[in-house]
């Protein structure tokens, strides 16, 4: 770990010296708190030592859940900080009474064998409650805290990626229902044939009566089944669908009624046919509750609050209950020098004619880089695969590539592994991989990545907040922007594609942070 002599570290910090800005963070969150602050913001860059200042504050807290977006990056602060407690999501559990995980064991259906004891999932969980300091990932504690009970209120919260906070309360409160899904738990309802919103919403609540039902006759099954038998393990599956199910429709009901909150209805084909998914416009109704609500002080990290306005708003923050804190990046930009070469406009009606001249640039870069790993964000996956299908050979067989998310581990691992200069080609890592070093000299930022106004939660969101719309967009620009320089030694060239880049960085100057803005060369 690379860390300037900044002075002798306090006890409670887990390094012996301080990195550049750490201990006047630490001593500002402190204070904040302190004068009874109850949320604590610090915007830092990839490699300022983030979980560093996390661990401070939470070794100095009476009792702290600290939160990932990623079970991996769940690991990386136990291996680094052992004294946290792990606890991941019940599939991440083998069950000792059936071939299966805990996710669809017997306790699903209330079946507590003497086996049980020794279940792996419960013993972690009985250690996480009682420990001081607990990690999870968002997902899980979202879950367990509001549904399954056990873990109890604590002193601080601590926030990691912070600014994927929004997302995961969409996608924990989020509802995705199909004719092949209920078919499969046992009912029969079939999704209804609707111009009007209105009429999905009528079929929603008139669903949950049945999805109850249907859960305590699985109950009622259950408690006389073989766990051994294919069949019991389908319906402990099944019950554990609907129990979630019934909890986020009940949601739905309650915040429509009695919070006015405003959803909207996203009908496609799926693999499980036609598929309505029901979503909030905003969350910021929810975070208080859900998410906030089991702790007295919050402190929230990330590289890319960038417009705390917007970021406030978006999580329903009183402002005066905040204080924000920020550090400039400590890596000098001549390391991480931008470079606009703007090349064809990516917009959705000239995708088809720029495609082949974004090509042949990729081929001029891989030319540049022919002997360095290198990484190519494409935003989409029309884009990656026309890509994939067009560079020229010579750089095709460079290209590790994948074509689903299901896909994307196997990708980034064969890329990390190989001695050959590999460049990966990815729609979707603009977050939560880590490619220091030799893994990648150049990366290429393909186009804008505006958020997908097909989703008529996001186009309903932009309507009635630009700003959220302009805000995410920067967010995954300048998170893209991080996944190749991760010290202060670490050096790589990004390249920014899009024809449109130039003036979206200008008319969003106020918004990007000063230490990307400077590595920039017009």
């Amino acid at each position: 770990m690379n860390v300037v002599a900044c002075g002798v570290s306090e006890p409670t910090f887990p390094f012996q010296r301080y990195r550049q800005g750490q201990r006047e963070v630490i001593d500002r969150a402190r204070d904040s708190f302190a004068s009874g602050k109850r949320f604590v913001i610090v915007e830092a860059p990839t490699g300022s030592g983030k979980s560093a200042i996390a661990v401070t504050l939470t070794r100095e807290a009476e009792s702290a859940y600290v939160l990932t977006a990623q079970k991996v990056l769940q690991d990386q602060y136990v291996r680094t900080f052992p004294e946290l407690a792990l606890m991941k999501g019940r599939g991440n559990y083998p069950c000792l009474i059936a071939p299966t995980h805990a996710a669809a064991a017997p306790c699903i259906a209330g079946r507590r064998l003497p086996e049980c004891d020794a279940c792996p999932y419960f013993c972690a969980k009985d250690g996480a409650i009682a420990a001081d300091s607990t990690i999870m990932n968002y997902a899980y504690y979202l879950a367990e805290l509001n549904y399954s009970g056990g873990f109890g209120p604590r002193d601080l919260l601590v926030l990691d990626e912070a600014h994927n906070a929004e997302a995961a309360l969409m996608s924990f409160i989020q509802i995705d229902l199909s004719d092949v899904a209920l078919a499969r738990v046992g009912i029969g309802e079939s999704l209804p044939v609707a111009f009007d919103d209105e009429d999905y919403f009528d079929f929603a609540e008139e669903v949950l009566p049945l999805i109850k039902r249907r859960s305590r006759e699985l109950d009622a099954e259950l408690r006389d089944a073989n766990f051994g038998s294919k069949m019991s393990l389908a319906s402990m599956q099944s019950k554990h669908w609907l129990d979630n199910q019934w909890k986020r429709l009940e949601l739905l009901r309650d915040s429509r009624e009695e919070n006015f909150v405003e959803w909207v209805v996203e009908r496609r084909r799926s693999s499980e046919g036609e598929t309505i998914s029901f979503k909030p416009v905003e969350v910021a109704a929810f975070a208080e509750p859900l998410l906030f609500g089991f702790a007295d002080r919050i402190l929230m990290l990330s590289a890319t609050i960038l417009d705390a306005p917007t970021f406030l708003r978006s999580l329903g923050i009183e402002r005066e209950q905040v204080e924000v804190i920020r550090i400039g990046s400590g890596f000098p930009a001549e390391n991480r020098p931008v470079f606009l070469k703007p090349t064809a406009r990516l917009t959705r009606h000239y995708l088809e004619q720029a495609l082949p001249k974004i090509v042949d640039q990729l081929n001029l870069l891989f030319t540049s880089h022919s002997t360095e790993k290198g990484l190519i964000h494409a935003h989409s996956y029309k884009i990656a695969g026309y890509i994939a299908r067009n560079l020229s050979p010579q750089h095709r067989k460079r290209l590790v590539t994948h074509f689903t998310s299901e896909g994307r581990d196997v990708a980034l691992e064969k890329h990390l592994n190989s001695r050959e200069p590999t460049v990966l080609l990815t729609p979707s890592m603009t977050e939560g991989i880590d490619l220091t070093d030799e893994l990648s000299r150049w990366q290429v930022i393909c186009k804008i990545p505006y958020p997908y106004l097909g989703d008529p939660q996001v186009a309903r969101r932009k309507e009635i907040d630009a700003a959220w719309y302009d805000w995410r967009t920067c967010l995954t620009v300048v998170q893209a922007y991080g996944r190749s320089v991760r010290s202060e030694d670490d050096f790589a060239v990004t390249y920014l594609l899009d024809a449109d880049f130039p003036r979206f960085l200008k008319r969003q100057r106020s918004r990007l942070p000063p230490w990307f803005l400077e590595a920039i060369h017009l």
